[in-house]
């Protein structure tokens, strides 16, 4: 589950010296970040992939850190690019996607797991009033994002422009990379840092390694040679590949910024998902441990079985991890940008309307059942007044909604 949070920041810190990777094997990259990502929730997820690296003395707090800035620089889910770059750190190409695979494959065979689930069980009448639960409750918990995200993105002028904006695009069900695109280029010019500002620290200069950025390129060209391939062959496979990775590729910060363009995706325009079970799927990737952004693999379970499923996650994030080795060869020049920042900043004003449009869509689910409406609601205020983790949130919310039906019987769907 990826921290639905603003991005983490990162040391204020000149690019770290050039060292060549630790004598860390692959095996060893894939097994401790499974465990990072079998045992972490919520904003637990980055607090861990930075212990644990720098208990182990693979990088410095400080190293780490410069990973982190670096990652949300770029569209991907934040947690696993930074667990792609200390592999890429480690092990150049190999180690970041032996640590990307550890770290993913706990919540990939969790996440198949309740889509099978779903799947077989979900029609039947006491999983089908559970759902309702489930959806409310994601209402209240992606609402409290959005709260949290306009307050830290939308604070300006230019940025609740933005976000207002992208929430008209999103209403009106225009393309939402129009959006995106939008704000990068405004952000760009009206909200890149003054290059005189004095708080900005001083970089130095760097080399950067032709023959290393040259390697570095060639997860990025096979993956883009995939994604051809999956636009130009028919077939839901294809069309499941294309659609994930370009989610992947166009969407920043992390999984609650990113599923606007997965909601819109999966529900308007292919229609692989009805708006109550993308909802399920947002649950799902919410009480499960690891990357929030697995609720692909739930949308990929329902479109194609298990090989859609393992395929839709695959596709998601392979085209940041990708951008995350050739961005660590390049960062020292990428974040001396001042347009790059103002990019970032236009873009994630951008998303804080983009998920007004999420919870408006799947608030639309439950406006006929006043109990579910409760629900949302209590579950809203308990999230922003005690700030408790979504686990505990989730389970306390769907052992009240068991209560409630035992007590009232079943509810209109």
């Amino acid at each position: 589950m990826s921290s639905g949070g603003p991005p983490i920041q990162p040391s204020p810190i000149g690019p770290s010296a050039e060292v060549e990777p630790h004598e860390v094997s692959p095996l060893t990259l894939f097994r401790v970040f499974f465990v990072v990502g079998l045992t972490s929730f919520g904003m637990a997820i980055l607090q861990n992939i930075r212990s644990v690296t720098a208990r182990r003395g693979w990088l410095s707090r400080e190293e780490i850190d410069e990973g982190l800035g670096l990652v949300q620089l770029y569209p991907g889910a934040i947690g696993v690019d930074l667990v792609a770059y200390i592999g890429y750190r480690m092990r150049r190409i190999r180690g970041a996607l032996a640590a990307t695979a550890g770290f993913a494959t706990p919540a990939l065979l969790l996440m198949l797991g309740l889509s099978w689930a779903y799947v077989e069980y979900g029609a039947s009448g006491n999983m089908a009033q559970m759902v309702v639960g489930l959806s409310a409750i994601v209402v209240g918990v992606v609402a409290s994002i959005t709260l949290d995200f306009a307050g830290q993105h939308a604070r300006g002028r230019v940025e609740a422009v933005l976000a207002v904006g992208a929430f008209a695009v999103g209403m009106a069900g225009l393309n939402l990379l129009w959006a995106v695109l939008g704000a990068l280029v405004i952000g760009a010019f009206a909200l890149r840092p003054k290059s005189q500002d004095r708080a900005q620290p001083r970089l130095p200069d760097a080399r950067i390694s032709g023959w290393r950025l040259a390697l570095s390129l060639v997860p990025a060209a096979v993956v883009a040679a995939g994604v051809i391939v999956a636009v130009l062959v028919p077939g839901a496979l294809a069309t499941l590949t294309a659609g994930m990775a370009k989610t992947g590729s166009v969407a920043f910060g992390n999984g609650s910024t990113i599923l606007p363009v997965l909601r819109q995706d999966a529900v308007e325009v292919h229609r692989w998902l009805t708006p109550e079970a993308f909802a399920v799927g947002v649950g799902f990737g919410q009480i499960t441990p690891g990357p929030y952004l697995m609720t692909a693999a739930f949308i990929g379970f329902n479109v194609a079985g298990w090989v859609g499923g393992v395929l839709a996650a695959v596709a998601i994030f392979a085209p940041s991890v990708a951008m995350t080795m050739v961005a660590a060869e390049v960062y020292p020049y990428l974040r001396r940008l001042t347009a790059v920042r103002g990019a970032i900043r236009g873009i994630m004003a951008a998303f804080v309307g983009l998920l007004g449009t999420v919870v408006f869509s799947l608030s639309q689910q439950i406006l006929d059942i006043p109990a579910a409406l409760v629900l949302a609601a209590a579950t809203l205020a308990f999230v922003r007044a005690f700030k408790l983790n979504l686990l505990v949130v989730f389970g306390a919310g769907l052992a009240a909604w068991a209560v409630y039906l035992l007590i009232n019987g079943p509810v209109g769907t």
